[in-house]
């Protein structure tokens, strides 16, 4: 499956005069451009450039359900997750596997689906199980099992892995950087604001700014996401001691507040979705790094509505 949002375009390279066809697939972690060629064969395409392909696997583990019963159990619903949760205590968990290179010429193809699929259910899920069962699983170890056995059994091998079991919060490992785990995780906050600068009259910051620069402002809920990064030799990232973090440095300070009156933030400068996101940044910088096993901040997304966001990167080493 693999889905496109972004942009199309054409042009005519000069040494051929040839039309091709650019399409530009904005995923999570950045873009990814297929250019078609314009001739091969019948029924083909040439694609040159690499692409990556996600796939997200469901499935959930509940103890004491015995292995050998959970993965001979009906297959129904694959949408909502096989194996189904069949006990209050289950875990809902989302692996998403990543996969990179030039698919093939005829087929269009990456690699199958069904083969993602069948590379976490049928040699990832028996060693989730086993491991649950004998001492437990934490993220970073899960992670391990799931890419590894994807890896064993999958050409192209993943790029990358992510597994969720709560619908805000991502963990991520890639094949360039295996020592290093990825952990993104989402906050919102209702506030409002008002989008004007001060040297413009009413007329100029209409005019540039629309309805966003009435007197009173508007509000949104914002949502933001942290992603940060941490060294897995040592100490992994504590869910709980980020989310103290980000209530005390962003959502206490910014949390049902008018940004343009109520706080210093944004005195200086325009209370825009880019500028939120940037602040967000500087704010929450030095407060990770602090934590026990010295994370670092990547960046910080911030949604001012669902069709709107803005990622603001660490530039600080």
């Amino acid at each position: 499956m693999l889905a496109c949002i972004g942009s199309v375009a054409t042009d005519v390279p000069a040494e051929t005069g040839k039309l091709r066809l650019c399409i530009t697939h904005l995923g999570v972690f950045g873009p990814s451009t297929f250019v078609f060629a314009p001739y091969r064969a019948p029924g083909t395409l040439e694609m040159t450039a690499a692409t990556r392909l996600s796939r997200e696997v469901r499935f959930s583990l509940c103890p004491g359900g015995g292995i050998e019963s959970t993965l001979n159990s009906p297959r129904s619903n694959t949408h909502v997750g096989w194996p189904t949760m069949s006990s209050p205590g289950g875990t809902a968990w989302r692996a998403v596997i990543e996969v990179e290179g030039i698919p093939n010429h005829r087929t269009g193809y990456l690699v199958g689906i069904d083969r993602i699929d069948a590379a976490v259910r049928a040699h990832a899920l028996p060693r989730l199980l086993e491991r649950q069962s004998s001492s437990g699983l934490d993220m970073s170890e899960a992670l391990d099992i799931v890419h590894q056995a994807v890896s064993e059994n999958l050409d192209p091998r993943p790029s990358a892995t992510m597994l969720s079991i709560e619908p805000m919060t991502w963990w991520r490992i890639e094949s360039s950087s295996m020592s290093t785990l990825i952990l993104r995780r989402r906050y919102e906050f209702s506030a409002s604001h008002r989008l004007h600068l001060p040297e413009l009259d009413e007329a100029a910051n209409a005019e540039l700014f629309g309805k966003c620069s009435n007197l009173n402002g508007h509000g949104h809920n914002y949502e933001v996401e942290v992603q940060v990064a941490c060294d897995r030799e040592g100490e992994t990232i504590s869910v709980h001691r980020l989310d103290e973090v980000v209530d005390r440095v962003i959502i206490d300070r910014f949390d049902h507040k008018h940004l343009n009156l109520d706080v210093d933030d944004f005195r200086d400068r325009v209370a825009s979705v880019e500028n939120i996101a940037a602040r967000c940044v500087e704010l929450l910088r030095d407060p990770i790094h602090t934590l026990p096993g010295t994370p670092r901040l990547d960046a910080v997304t911030v949604w001012e509505t669902p069709r709107t966001a803005c990622t603001a990167s660490n530039s600080s080493p």
